[in-house]
């Protein structure tokens, strides 16, 4: 199946990019105010390279902090990284590969429409609607695709949390002895409030880092059966306000990659195009 046919009208809205040279601060206050799940830079014709939470924050922490404050108001290029890129008459089961291969569940489309070059990220979260639409099928349930809860005590900091998601390509921890996660999502919505990035405030960012994640907004996930199945989860998933569900009586829970990526590398996922 096309990626176009999979996803007809995915260049007709225009998909928010900044040019090279943009602040990088900027740029994640644009990534705090929507559900965007990357930041494309505009360059040429074509797009390559976005800026996401997760490749800001893994380039932050490796930083000394007096060089903190540079960074953030230095070219969100600093902070992009490749990405696949993909054309509508591509294969949806080459962008899966690709998927797969980086490990990494995200990438661009580019194409055109009336004349003007158009591009679009599209994630897995977007994947899941095509088991709404019949495209994507499996007999599996999520007991089946299910991953061990990941979790820390809620004394650890952020940059130490940071470092443990990052080593083991985590978006999300849950707080141990609880059934709530902070994702890097919530750290960015805490390491970059207009609050700690006051300039009477003493190195803010330092303090961000410094905090420990038992005291950052949590997101306590819905609870689903361990028998239900991949449509109803993925339904479940799109409609929530979050990356997972948790399995009950279980120390489990299902992301997208758990709900496309595992039934596609088992042979278990159907994949038909549109009735």
């Amino acid at each position: 199946m096309k990626i176009g046919s999979a996803f007809p009208r995915l260049l007709e809205n225009r998909y928010p990019y900044v040019e090279p040279g943009y602040p990088l601060l900027t740029v994640l206050n644009l990534l705090r105010a929507s559900d965007t799940p990357a930041v494309p830079l505009h360059e040429g014709l074509t797009s390559s390279r976005s800026v996401s939470g997760f490749s800001s924050l893994s380039k932050l922490i490796e930083l000394p902090a007096e060089s903190f404050e540079s960074f953030l108001e230095g070219p969100c290029e600093n902070a992009a990284k490749k990405v696949d890129t993909f054309g509508m008459d591509d294969d949806l089961e080459k962008l899966l590969e690709a998927y797969k291969k980086r490990m990494l569940g995200v990438s661009l489309v580019n194409g055109v429409v009336g004349g003007e070059p158009r591009f679009s990220l599209v994630g897995l979260k977007d994947l899941l609607s095509l088991y709404q639409t019949g495209q994507f099928a499996s007999d599996l349930s999520v007991q089946d695709v299910s991953s061990e809860i990941f979790s820390l005590p809620g004394t650890t900091t952020v940059r130490d949390s940071l470092a443990a998601m990052f080593r083991l390509r985590h978006r999300s921890v849950f707080i141990s002895g609880d059934r709530s996660y902070v994702s890097d999502r919530t750290i960015i919505d805490r390491v970059f409030d207009p609050g700690f990035l006051q300039p009477h405030h003493q190195q803010p960012t330092v303090a961000a880092f410094d905090a420990q994640i038992g005291t950052l907004d949590r997101t306590t996930p819905t609870e689903i059966g361990p028998l239900t199945g991949l449509r109803a989860a993925a339904m479940k998933v799109r409609s929530e306000w979050g990356t997972c569900l948790t399995l009950r009586d279980m120390n489990a829970l299902v992301t997208p990659w758990d709900l496309v990526m595992k039934p596609w590398e088992s042979g278990k996922l159907k994949i038909r195009r549109r009735s």
